[in-house]
């Protein structure tokens, strides 16, 4: 027994067969073959893809950033910073304009959706057919606006090449009433609440017999009665609102139905008139019934299959403010109330936003006052843009304070935690000509030069709105056909039109461009209150502006 050869157990044998499988060459090649095919087909058929659909290519991500001086280890932070926001800038780039994206998104967004009630990042199933605003959702439940920790986290919380954000709501409405005060100018705030806010039920079947709000909300509005600062609270016109009518806001769509906007209105035109009843007129503004049928934003940005049939359109009914003329009502500057608003301020008055116009807050203020009122809305970042398009008219010398008795400032409540509260200087300049170039106003004047910085476009989808404005700074202007009084110009344009990008969302500074421009006053009334994303310069918003579109690029 002793020469009997030892079998070895079956778990010996499969240690010892580890590390050597054995594949045929056949199978080997067959494998390599596939791995090679998967790895360079993706960019292959992007490729083919941008030509066949003359999408702009991604070639350039920045040109040579300008020499700010500084010390050398300054100098090096800084181009460091320019070298990460040019690739963040790349990558965000290559996602919008991924072929695989726009092939499988749509129909799995549709299958998470259908099947399994799943939104994405942005937009927030809820029950009967209902949507909700992902951010807005994250304002109800997240932490407290107000918290000390909360605003330090937010301050730093932020890109390296980006300027931290001022998270404190209070200081910024504070000092922006003290700012009005000194001109004897009276201050309302009036935040617009989130629709789950109002509409509870929308989002479980729960009975909450109260609006809800942010953990910081009564402490926010504490602290705004104790700096004197008067608080429009439209929670209770909008909740009565919402249990007479069943809604007080659209379907689909972040914002407020016509009626409940009406509502608002209504009860802020009587506040005013018993403070103000020097305010009130007979300016002859009439109402006429229009019927609007509209998508709602967040069903838009759940990048749907374009034939999908899950969310209907909604119908309404908005009254347009005209003129005892018949004609559409317009701001006027001249006017002793001043309305900032955001998209709540617009959403029935700017036609990009999908549900009529000549029918938004202000017009319904200005209908239900018989008096023309003054307006700067802008369709998002109300915690501040408005306020600087008021510096900004301040700032060029023109003086859009003047004759003011009110001033009210509407906002999307979401801004509370969301939103940089930056401190922004009212202070009156002269009148200035620094050499930039200012087309004709009402004339279509062809020029080409190089961009020397651009603004971003945000990737369609990614926002609530289907259109945004871009902001450009040329230089090395040049006429065609005539004599330019200046050789550089700052530019407005349509970076994303519906929801898809333009050509000059594609421009990259160094490039060479040849635009129709127009002055920026002839087209103000009409494109005023579009989302525009500016310039990093701050300085550069200062200066008067174009409007331009890329020479027979269609529906520039």
């Amino acid at each position: 027994m002793t020469g009997k050869k030892k079998i070895p157990s079956r778990e010996a044998i499969a240690k010892k067969e580890i590390g050597r499988t054995v594949i045929s060459r056949k199978l080997t090649i067959v494998l390599a073959g596939f791995f090679l095919v998967a790895v360079f087909l993706v960019p292959i058929g992007q490729f083919t893809y941008d030509k066949a659909q003359a999408v702009f290519p991604v070639s350039r991500i920045g040109g040579p950033a300008s020499h700010l001086g500084g010390s050398f280890v300054a100098e090096i932070k800084r181009r460091n910073h320019l070298i990460l926001e040019n690739i963040d800038l790349l990558e965000t780039t290559v996602e919008e304009q991924s072929l695989l994206r726009k092939a499988f998104l749509p129909p799995l967004q549709y299958v998470m959706l259908r099947f399994l009630g799943q939104g994405n990042e942005k937009a927030i199933p809820g029950r009967d057919g209902r949507l909700h605003f992902a951010p807005s959702l994250s304002y109800l439940t997240g932490p407290p606006f107000l918290d000390p920790d909360q605003l330090q986290k937010r301050a730093g919380d932020h890109e390296l090449w980006e300027q931290p954000v001022q998270p404190d709501p209070v200081t910024a409405i504070v000092d922006f009433k003290a700012q009005l005060d000194r001109r004897g100018i009276q201050l309302i705030v009036m935040p617009v609440p989130v629709k789950a806010a109002i509409q509870p039920d929308t989002l479980s079947a729960r009975t909450i017999d109260q609006p809800l709000a942010n953990r910081s909300w009564q402490a926010f509005v504490n602290s705004l009665q104790e700096n004197g600062v008067q608080l429009f609270d439209i929670r209770p016109v909008l909740t009565q609102f919402s249990e007479k009518h069943g809604d007080a806001y659209l379907v689909t769509d972040t914002h407020w139905l016509p009626g409940a906007m009406e509502a608002v209105a209504a009860d802020l035109a009587r506040r005013i008139a018993a403070e103000f009843p020097e305010v009130q007129g007979n300016a002859g503004f009439q109402a006429q019934p229009q019927t609007v049928v509209g998508q709602g934003d967040i069903a838009r940005m759940l990048t749907l299959p374009e034939r999908s049939s899950l969310f209907a359109d909604q119908e309404v009914r908005v009254n347009q403010v005209t003129t005892d003329g018949h004609e559409f009502w317009q701001p006027d500057r001249n006017a002793p109330v001043l309305l900032l608003g955001d998209s709540f301020a617009n959403i029935y008055s700017t036609d990009g936003l999908g549900w009529g116009t000549g029918a938004g807050l202000a017009e319904q203020l200005s209908h239900l006052l018989q008096q023309p009122i003054d307006l700067l809305a802008r369709n998002d970042s109300g915690a501040y843009v408005t306020r600087e398009m008021l510096a900004g008219e301040l700032a060029r010398g023109r003086d859009r304070l003047a004759g003011k008795r009110l001033v009210i400032w509407q906002f999307a409540e979401r801004e509370l935690s969301f939103g940089d509260w930056k401190k922004i200087d009212l202070q009156l300049g002269e009148k200035k000509d620094n050499g930039f170039y200012v087309a004709p106003s009402g004339e279509s004047v062809q020029v080409s030069g190089v961009v020397a910085a651009i603004s971003r476009s945000p990737r369609p989808g990614a926002v609530p709105y289907r259109d945004n404005i871009l902001t450009m700074h040329l230089v090395d202007l040049q006429g065609k056909g005539r004599e330019l009084a200046s050789d550089q110009a700052l530019v407005y344009g349509w970076g994303m039109r519906d929801n898809r990008l333009t050509g000059l969302a594609f421009l990259r500074p160094g490039d060479t461009v040849s635009l129709a421009l127009t002055g920026w006053e002839a087209v103000e009334g009409e494109y005023g209150s579009y989302r525009r994303t500016p310039l990093d310069d701050e300085m550069m918003e200062l200066e008067i502006p174009n409007w331009g579109g890329i020479i027979d690029e269609k529906n520039n």
